[in-house]
């Protein structure tokens, strides 16, 4: 199996893109630390999982699909 992971430059950009969904990710831990689950949206999650996987994607260079 050859190793097909992104160049670098893709690698950096995706990585930059995902930097605010990470950071919604951690605002939103506080808020459920701090008030629960119910001021939580279910768009913000998505968004917030969309950012870790674009992080995945950029420190290891592998394609999920």
């Amino acid at each position: 199996m050859k190793d097909e992971s992104l160049p670098l430059n893709i690698r950096i950009v995706l990585g930059l893109a995902g930097l605010p969904s990470l950071l919604l990710g951690v605002m939103l831990v506080i808020t459920v630390v701090q008030s629960g689950l119910s001021d939580i949206g279910a768009f913000e999650v998505l968004y917030a999982v969309a950012g870790v996987v674009a992080m995945y994607i950029a420190i290891t260079g592998r394609r999920l699909f």
